[in-house]
């Protein structure tokens, strides 16, 4: 039977009867036993003010004392010195509307000292809150709670997050060792430890709250940070699940993944992404020509990495050549790289990208790839940082500058490519000489640049003499020969601003753009004859070669090209017709 204080003996200070509805809740004790009286449990009644008014025979027997023994005791005089101040915050959060658990220790009638878990309620009646329920159990049933969940800890204490086993009140029962990493605490500082004492301020509200649903049966996934040991806020990812012991939530698992490291490799993919798209956009303005478009590429390599200057370099035996650079210095393109060759070696023979430190530049750091081009090595490229930085340059860094090679090189075989094609189209594939492609462009320039300045140029129009017999008694191989022979002493006779092309066979025209006189082009004509007349040695054989030649003059024999070929092509048949090894004007000097 439950007992309860039915009148006010030695209470000086309060009223002589209990509030009414105080008295109401006695009288529902009284209707309904198994609420309170009957319960195998300590229970206690304490009033708003925490005077003990009721205590069921369990809570008697457990003290070892007479209701009336402690009728009127307020609910600090049970509890031992060292626990009191806890007790009285937690008793005040009960009253003020909390449910709450809390480990604490009572003075037994035979004076020894016991520790047990008190469950605080608040009491209700009349829709007021009249008082507070306590229930206590012996501390024991935590313990058994605990070794049972410790019987459970390998299921995660080898799991790579940090994973805390609760009991009800929240305190720590277990932790695995990923805990110890996270949070700076052992795992023996850890136990009894509540968990949010270790939540960052500003985290505890969401995290009281998910505990409480969490003991309710409802998984909870939330974020929040704690405190490390140390100081640092960490943010994490938490998971808390119930724990579940003979039907009963017994405690919860709390997994805490630091998402500090998720949101750096988060970061850096994001960093690479952006990297790769504007690398990306230099190699898709395909319009740019090779040397912009490698000044770009580089130009976003040193942004991107932090780097003060950029080259490629070509690696010729023992010379670096810069071709390209970008950055806060800015060589010369063709002059010789400054760093030690021995890198650009190592780079090349690497392979892959490579990091170095810069001796000879104090504290600066070397990052380079190969670059090759048609599947030869050509040279490097390199970033350079003079100013060093903490981090130094990471695996991205080096994947990133990796696509920057790559990117160059693409470019130069594609302006290697181009080149070829704008030679086949361009140039005769024999002499290497313009072809009359280029011959007709290279025309319709001097036209409208004599136009323009009212001055002359002349068409020079060569046959060589006899060549057909070479052929026919030496093979079109030594021919071939011949040809390319003539086609170097022609070049050399010629001017810089002259244009030497070959057209057929073996016909060549010269383009004089700029003559003053009939005697410019007779010096040039001289020229070329004499370097023709001298003795040629091909294949063991001497030959001894002459040219015939019709020239044309502008505007005086024509104004446009095809007129001044045509004329220039008639004058040389003349002197073919006139004994050959001669030049012709188109038009007799007046």
């Amino acid at each position: 039977m439950g007992h309860y204080l039915a009148g006010p003996p030695g209470r000086s200070t309060q009223a002589d009867r209990p509030s009414i509805p105080l008295d109401e809740l006695l009288a529902a004790h009284e209707r309904f036993p198994a609420l309170f009286d009957d319960r195998r449990t300590g229970m206690v009644l304490f009033d708003s003010e925490g005077n003990l008014v009721r205590a069921n025979d369990a809570a008697l027997t457990f003290l070892g004392v007479e209701f009336a023994d402690i009728a009127e005791r307020r609910y600090g005089a049970f509890i031992e010195q060292s626990f009191r101040e806890v007790a009285r915050i937690a008793f005040a959060a009960a009253a003020g509307g909390e449910t709450l658990e809390t480990t604490t220790r009572v003075t037994l009638a035979s004076g020894e000292l016991a520790q047990i878990d008190m469950l605080l309620t608040p009491a209700r009646a009349a829709g007021a809150i009249v008082g507070v329920y306590g229930e206590a159990r012996r501390a024991g049933y935590r313990e058994g709670t605990a070794r049972k969940i410790g019987e459970l800890a390998s299921l995660f204490g080898k799991h790579a997050d940090a994973v805390l086993a609760l009991d009800r009140s929240g305190c720590c029962v277990h932790a695995n060792v990923a805990c110890e990493r996270l949070t700076g605490f052992g795992v023996r500082e850890l136990r009894g430890r509540s968990f949010l004492s270790l939540l960052a301020a500003d985290a505890r509200p969401q995290g009281r709250a998910s505990f409480e649903r969490v003991l309710g049966g409802d998984p909870v996934a939330s974020e929040g940070a704690i405190v490390h040991r140390d100081g640092r806020r960490i943010e994490i990812a938490a998971s808390t699940v119930p724990i579940v012991l003979d039907g009963v939530v017994a405690g919860a698992y709390a997994i805490w993944t630091d998402v500090t490291e998720r949101r750096r490799l988060a970061e850096a993919v994001r960093e690479q992404t952006e990297r790769v798209r504007e690398l990306y956009l230099v190699a898709a303005s395909s319009e740019t020509n090779a040397e912009a478009q490698i000044n770009a590429a580089l130009a976003l390599g040193c942004k991107r990495l932090h780097c003060d200057s950029g080259y490629v370099a070509l690696v010729e035996d023992d010379t670096v050549r810069y071709l390209f650079s970008s950055g806060a210095v800015r060589p010369e393109s063709g002059s010789t790289e400054e760093l030690d060759i021995g890198l650009h070696r190592a780079v090349l023979e690497a392979r892959r990208p490579v990091v170095y430190g810069l001796e000879s530049r104090g504290p600066a750091a070397f990052i380079g790839a190969p670059v090759v081009v048609n599947g030869l090595d050509f040279g490097t490229l390199c970033l350079i940082r003079d100013h060093p930085r903490a981090e130094g340059f990471s695996e991205a860094d080096r994947d990133f500058v990796g696509l920057i090679g790559a990117l160059a090189a693409s470019t130069l075989e594609r302006s290697e490519q181009r080149r070829r094609a704008d030679r086949l189209a361009f140039y005769d594939p024999l002499t290497e000489l313009p072809n009359r492609t280029l011959l007709d462009d290279r025309l319709q320039q001097a036209i409208a640049s004599a136009e323009r300045r009212s001055s002359e140029f002349a068409v020079h129009f060569y046959d060589l003499d006899h060549f057909k017999a070479i052929n026919d008694e030496h093979g079109h191989f030594r021919g071939d020969e011949v040809l390319r022979t003539v086609a170097r002493r022609l070049a050399r006779a010629a001017r810089d601003e002259d244009t030497v092309a070959r057209i057929g066979g073996d016909e060549f025209v010269v383009l004089q753009p700029s003559v003053r006189s009939r005697a410019d082009v007779e010096a040039l004509c001289g020229r070329i004859g004499a370097a023709l007349a001298e003795p040629l040695l091909v294949g063991g054989v001497e030959y001894r070669l002459t040219a015939s030649a019709g020239i044309a003059l502008f505007p005086h024999d024509g104004r446009d090209a095809r007129t001044l070929l045509t004329l220039a092509d008639t004058a040389l048949y003349r002197v073919k017709q006139g004994g050959r090894a001669g030049i012709a004007f188109v038009s007799p000097p007046s």
